[in-house]
């Protein structure tokens, strides 16, 4: 299989930097290295090109680890802003590409996050403690609880629809109002919350939390607090510090040479193009194929029209590479 050069993150460095052989490996863990531009540097290592869409869930599950765990070794000496997992090129000529065109925004990143740190806050339910809570505090649930133990005969099929229904109530009432305490107290000298999706119906809580380095031991402390407010009837889970995952994850977009090509044919182009051409050669064929402005014109046409200009447009304004940064939406960690 071909090798290619996966892309971790990206550090501020001026010089060549080395981390070890923890990277991502076929047989075994490969060396991780930098390859500079300027001030900024891809944290690489070699790997066999790979597309992950097409692997086995053994196998992403395994590079995933790999990929975090190269990000948080390079986290112990360098501020880092990771890339998405699954990033490769082919040369280290892409890699320099990559770091030129994305410069600015790269350098941004850096220096946003520069001192920060990202904790996640995942809470759980402890059922058995939360109901027990519940039947001291809420005097319906006591009631009819209290109304069925005196009963002499059996309880009704109804009876128990119409107490589960009072206790789910009760549940998604509290589970909103713990919410609003839990963010409220955390949200304290933090920079950023991005909220996560919540796994299951004993999840009540899933969000990370952007800080100054220097506030994590006061952020635990809040969080233990409210393990305390709240008599342990939820189970708190904090990790990190990690990379700001949630809040300055890169993503490189490769365009296809040959959709380029095929951009151009549809437009009727040759050669190297302009914008000025590009959008002459766009306006005189959409004015052809419009369906609301011409009785004969082609929809699906008018839509490859549009397609091939908004490649050409994003080819000749960021090449064959381009980068963004997005919140990567992670997956929950398991309760422990």
């Amino acid at each position: 299989m071909k090798n290619g050069i996966y892309i971790c993150g990206i550090i501020k460095t001026s010089s060549p930097q080395e981390f070890g052989k923890i990277g991502i490996g076929d047989t075994e863990a490969s060396d991780v290295q930098t390859i500079g531009w300027k001030d900024i540097a891809a944290v690489v290592c070699d790997s066999p090109l790979t597309v992950y869409d097409s692997l086995t869930k053994d196998k992403v599950v395994k590079d995933l680890a790999t990929h975090q765990f190269i990000i948080e070794k390079v986290m112990e000496r360098f501020t880092i802003v990771p890339v998405k997992f699954g990033t490769m090129v082919e040369t280290a000529e892409e890699v320099m590409q990559f770091l030129e065109n994305g410069y600015a925004l790269l350098s941004h990143e850096l220096e946003k996050i520069a001192g920060k740190i990202e904790l996640d806050v995942v809470a759980w339910w402890d059922l058995p403690k939360m109901l027990a809570a519940l039947s001291r505090r809420n005097s319906q649930i006591q009631e009819t609880q209290q109304k069925l133990a005196r009963k002499s005969g059996p309880v009704s099929i109804e009876e128990k629809v119409v107490l589960g229904q009072l206790i789910e109530q009760a549940l998604e009432t509290e589970k909103t109002r713990y919410q609003e305490l839990i963010l409220h107290t955390l949200e304290r000298d933090v920079l950023d919350i991005c909220s996560h999706q919540l796994a299951d119906n004993e999840m009540i809580f899933n969000a990370a939390f952007l800080l100054e380095k220097r506030e994590e031991e006061a952020f635990h402390a809040l969080v233990h607090s409210l393990d305390q407010q709240l008599e342990s009837t939820v189970n708190f889970r904090v990790v990190g510090p990690l990379p700001p995952y949630s809040f300055s994850t890169v993503l490189l977009e490769k365009v296809d040479p040959a959709s380029v090509e095929e951009a151009k044919k549809t437009l009727g182009l040759t050669g190297d193009i302009t914008d000025k051409a590009l959008r002459n050669a766009y306006h005189q064929l959409a004015q052809q194929h419009h369906p609301d402005k011409n009785h004969g014109g082609d929809y699906q046409k008018f839509q490859q029209l549009h397609s091939a200009y908004k490649t050409l447009k994003g080819f000749i304004e960021n090449g064959l590479m381009h980068t963004k940064v997005y919140q990567w939406q992670k997956e929950v960690p398991e309760e422990s």
